[in-house]
Parts: structure tokens; sequence; C-alpha cells
């Protein structure tokens, strides 16, 4: 590294350490109110992009995301996984109802651009990685935590759900639809086989959770 550059990355990192400094000292006000604050302008930046200036922004910082991530080590990227897990929760937890409406635009917005820009093989290979990593997430879970997640994402979907319009209902079903249909096409046998035993394997585990817990 030139002399220049680990200058530069050394105000960078200081830079960073103090941030993380200051976020850790803050109060849940000071937390809300500058979550609030960068919402805001996140918000005012993101409504006056032109659609060409957007699609460049996702595509630099994918492209920029996934050259950071290649560079790190297994053991590297679970232990950036786990802080940034807690630092989303954290934000989460203080956000306000407003607050939370306007990240779930924000990243249905980001999302719809992003998946607009993939090729057929970037779709496919998203789809597996995700899949995988569902996989190993949910082969790790306690029955606590599967119950858990299960009334978290189903609290996610409700508020979701009562928040549209009868145009976004409708486009929601197309679009869950279509790819659905879709994956179902490019299903072999084997796929298809193992798809089936997979969803009777979870029914008959939720059946006998659910019977024991009436016991």
């Amino acid at each position: 590294m030139s002399p220049k550059r680990r200058k530069l990355f050394g105000r960078r990192t200081a830079a960073a350490s103090a941030t993380r400094a200051t976020s850790a000292s803050e109060t849940p006000e000071q937390t809300s109110l500058r979550l609030s604050q960068m919402a805001s302008r996140s918000a005012a930046c993101i409504s006056t992009e032109s659609t060409a200036v957007r699609t460049e922004r996702l595509a630099s910082a994918g492209s920029v995301m996934s050259s950071r991530r290649a560079r790190l080590s297994t053991e590297e990227r679970l232990v950036q996984n786990s802080q940034d897990a807690i630092r989303v929760s954290r934000a989460k937890a203080s956000e306000s109802p407003t607050q939370t409406i306007l990240r779930r635009l924000r990243n249905a917005s980001t999302t719809a651009c992003s998946r607009a820009l993939e090729n057929p093989e970037q779709t496919n290979s998203c789809r597996l990685r995700n899949a995988r990593a569902t996989a190993s997430s949910r082969f790790s879970e306690q029955p606590q935590q599967t119950a858990n997640r299960r009334l978290r994402n189903a609290s996610a979907t409700a508020s979701a759900r009562t928040l549209e319009r009868p145009v976004q209902i409708v486009n929601h079903r197309l679009s869950n639809f279509r790819p659905t249909v879709s994956a179902r096409a490019s299903e072999n046998p084997g796929v298809r086989r193992a798809r089936l035993n997979n969803n009777g394997q979870i029914a008959k585990t939720d059946a006998q959770r659910r019977g024991s817990a009436f016991k």
C-alpha cells in the first residue's frame, strides 16, 4: 500500500472509530433523532434522483459491497454479519412507526431497482445463495427461535398488508405468482421431489409441535 493510500485509509478508520464511539454513547432519543434525520435526508435525495442516476448508484454500491465481501475470510464475514445484525436490531428497536414505513419503502425501492438490473444467471445465483443461507440458519435454530421468528414474520407481514392499497395487493400477488411459476417450470424431477419432501417434513414438524403445545 502506498503512503498516500495508507494515510487515507488511516483517516477513514479513525473517522469510522469515532462514529462508532459516538453512536455507542447515544441515548435512545438521540439515536432516534439521528436515524430520523438520516432517513429524511436519504428520502429527499432519492426523491430527486433520475432513473439513470439511481441505477448507476445502485450498481456501484452493489459492486463495492461485493468486492469487499469477496476479500473477507469466512470468519471475518461471520463476525461482520453478527455485528451488522446487532446494529440493525438496535436501529429497528428505536424506530418510530413513520421511520419503519420509510425504511420499508426505501428497501423495497432499492430491491426492485437491483432486481431490474440482474440478468437470469445473477437472479439464479442470488436465489441459490439466499436458499443456502436460509437453510443453514433454519438448521441451527432452536424451537423457541423458530417460534419467535414465525411470530415476528407474521407480525411484519400483517403490518405491511394493512398499509397496502388494492392496487398494491394485486401487484404484490402478481409479483409473487410470476417467480413461483417460473421456478416451478424450471424444476427437474429430482428438485421437485426434494421440494415436496421438504414441504412434507415442514408440515409434519409443525403438526407435531402444535400437538405437543396442546398437551
